[in-house]
């Protein structure tokens, strides 16, 4: 596949760029970072159990003869080719997903859907860059029917990139929002690279899109000009793909919605309306694959979010229920109006707060004045009591919107404070830019249930004992 020099045979059953990561069996692809080479880690991989490893020069303590080295031009190029090999030997459907926000919650739910009637691959964390995308095809095996890829940007070209290399059956945009600005000079720049996944678009491809957003008419123009066919996705107005009836509950969605002409009721295991487009985004894909749309409403009912992105608890902490919204993931301004929303449809015991613990967003750019002018309007509307902020702008935008404020000058410090401050009946949400660090907050709310509850056990042990 690579055009590589080795030695020997070998076999492996697994693909590894990070040596953290390797288990016996696999291969170790050594790439060249900005920060980071992997030829530096060759011994640590070797150590875990790697059988061979992919590298582009020599090595100080291995011979260039050493039988387990497989010498390539570019290790980067390498795993792109054999990221090309395992789509063209697999006979599976395969789905692109793109978007500002919620494109790891739509993989998920995805292969949630299809595996339920086939072997399914999927991206897994958030493997959608350079190396993400190539590294999650390459893993892909020829027994899959089914292969769902997340696909991100960093600017311009990447999504084109890794989309012709995917080479997307259907392709998702889940909406265009101010995420990565500071690399765009308007969003609808963002918009037009957004698009880009439907140059990858297999013949007789599917463009879903969901249009709730001004932005739309860009991305559906883009696939039409290329020749695709497109469905259209909205949950509040006309689309392809829309909900008839709907209910929200704070821990569920109930609905019917017509998925391009097919009726379904069915019920969503998350709340919010988010997660209803998802839900919608998730359908049309699974229709237009071949997929059966009574798996792919039933996966939805029992979906449960991953860490940092949705996640709910019911803490128990010393004399206070509180519920906890785990979003801590990441933040753009779509997320975050979202996040917010989600914690508006949290119903409050007595006396509880809305509360949300935020971070400053990263990457907004020259639009920073205006999401935040925003937020400070979504926080308003949504109901929250209380904010703990890490950063100077979020801190300014609580003030605006007239909330009570708690500007934490470290994250242990707030988490304590936090701590102290919750009483019964509170719903908190956590949410900031992943490099915020607020999931140590969201870690250290848990830690305190999970000793409640031990003491509880300890205490009712004790008694029974006594009895």
């Amino acid at each position: 596949m690579c055009g590589g020099l080795n030695a020997r045979p070998w076999y492996a059953d697994g693909v590894q760029t990070d040596s953290r990561e390797v288990m016996p069996g696999d291969l170790f692809v050594a790439l060249k970072g900005d920060h980071e080479d992997g030829h530096s880690y060759l011994a640590d991989a070797f150590a875990r159990g790697a059988v061979a490893a992919l590298v582009s020069e020599s090595v100080d303590g291995f011979d260039q003869g050493d039988t387990r080295l497989v010498h390539v031009a570019d290790t980067l190029e390498s795993l792109r080719l054999m990221a090309g090999e395992a789509r063209r030997r697999a006979p599976a459907k395969i789905i692109g997903v793109t978007g500002s926000a919620g494109k790891t919650s739509v993989v998920h739910a995805l292969r949630k859907s299809l595996e339920r009637v086939d072997r399914t691959h999927a991206s897994i964390k958030s493997y959608n860059n350079h190396v993400g995308v190539p590294l999650s095809l390459a893993r892909m095996t020829r027994a899959s029917r089914f292969g769902v890829f997340e696909l991100g940007m960093s600017g311009p070209g990447e999504i084109r990139r890794n989309a012709t290399l995917v080479r997307p059956d259907v392709a998702i945009v889940t909406g265009v929002g101010a995420a990565h600005t500071a690399a765009f000079s308007s969003v609808e720049d963002i918009a037009r690279t957004k698009a880009e996944i439907f140059e990858g678009l297999t013949d007789g491809g599917v463009a879903v899109i969901n249009i709730d957003h001004p932005y739309a008419d860009i991305l559906v123009d883009a696939a039409k000009t290329l020749g695709h066919q497109v469905l259209t996705v909205s949950v509040t107005g006309a689309a392809d793909v829309r909900p008839l009836r709907m209910t929200e509950h704070h821990t569920c969605t109930c609905l019917t919605a017509d998925i391009a002409g097919t009726p379904i009721t069915y019920k969503i295991g998350q709340p919010g309306r988010e997660w209803v487009q998802n839900s919608l985004l998730v359908l049309a894909a699974v229709k237009a694959v071949g997929g059966d749309l009574g798996h792919g409403a039933m996966a939805l009912a029992s979906l449960e979010a991953e860490p940092g992105r949705g996640r709910t608890h019911t803490l128990n902490l010393p004399y206070a229920q509180v519920t906890l919204l785990d979003d801590s993931y990441n933040a753009n301004a779509l997320s975050m109006k979202a996040a917010l929303r989600r914690l508006s449809l949290v119903p409050l015991r007595q006396f509880g707060r809305r509360i949300a613990v935020l971070a400053d967003m990263r990457e907004l750019g020259d639009d920073a004045k205006v999401v935040y002018q925003a937020l400070a309007a979504d926080i308003a509307k949504f109901g929250v009591s209380k904010i703990y902020s890490f950063g100077p702008e979020i801190t300014n935008v609580a003030r605006r919107a007239g909330v009570d404020v708690v500007a934490c000058k470290s994250i242990a410090d707030g988490a304590d404070e936090l701590i102290r401050d919750l009483r019964d009946g509170d719903a908190v949400m956590v949410k900031g830019a992943n490099s915020a660090g607020l999931s140590s907050i969201v870690n250290k709310l848990l830690e305190q249930n999970d000793q409640e509850i031990q003491e509880n056990a300890t205490r009712v042990a004790g008694v029974a004992n006594a009895l």
